[in-house]
């Protein structure tokens, strides 16, 4: 991994995660990473840095978004619920956890934002790994009996996040910001507050996207 396609300190976060990684690998069963932040964390910047050093499967969490519930909905539910619901994790075990554990490849068809809860036509095929990166929010919820698990937490104060999710999304997304931010906020202090985390690493840049 080149140093300079990244900030230091994602370069830092990268290097803690993968140190980490390599401590709890064993070579009887695939190490399932849960990649955890808020929306605008960087998430999956780190999980392609990571990748790069340890070709890890990235399982991103988004592409399992429930298109099922209708914005109206989502709006009637309560914080926990929309914690719970938000990815349809039922699917993504189906689909693309559980044939990477069982050493086989996945295939799926993700959900796409721009179509209006309803899945892409472009099937994504995942080989399978030592390492599975489950890169969202919320992918810490998941409970897994019986799998080699490690929780990380990429920690950015929510003034930054928010920034880089508008220039990341290029609006000021309010309307997904009205539906989301108390809910975020909810997950990271009564749900999953950092003391649960395996690692906290940190990736604070104002300009990193």
């Amino acid at each position: 991994m080149e140093k300079s396609h990244l900030s230091q300190n994602s370069f830092n976060a990268v290097q803690s995660i993968v140190s980490v990684i390599n401590l709890h690998m064993n070579d009887k069963y695939p190490l399932v990473v849960s990649l955890d932040g808020g929306s605008g964390a960087g998430k999956s910047t780190l999980a392609a840095g990571v990748t790069s050093q340890l070709g890890a499967a990235v399982i991103h969490c988004d592409d399992f978004f429930d298109a099922t519930v209708p914005d109206n909905d989502w709006d009637t539910y309560s914080l926990e619920q929309k914690c719970r619901r938000c990815i349809d994790w039922q699917r993504m075990l189906n689909e693309a956890l559980l044939p990477l554990l069982e050493g086989r490849k996945a295939q799926y068809y993700p959900y796409y934002f721009l179509s209006g809860n309803s899945l892409g036509s472009n099937l994504v095929t995942i080989e399978p790994s030592k390492v599975i990166i489950l890169d969202g929010i919320y992918s810490s919820l998941l409970e897994l009996p019986d799998v080699n698990h490690l929780t990380v937490l990429v920690d950015v104060p929510p003034e930054i996040r928010r920034h880089r999710h508008d220039i990341r999304e290029g609006t000021d997304d309010l309307d997904w910001h009205l539906r989301w931010d108390s809910a975020e906020d909810y997950y990271f202090t009564v749900l999953r507050p950092p003391t649960t985390f395996d690692i906290i690493v940190v990736n604070n840049e104002s300009n990193v996207i």
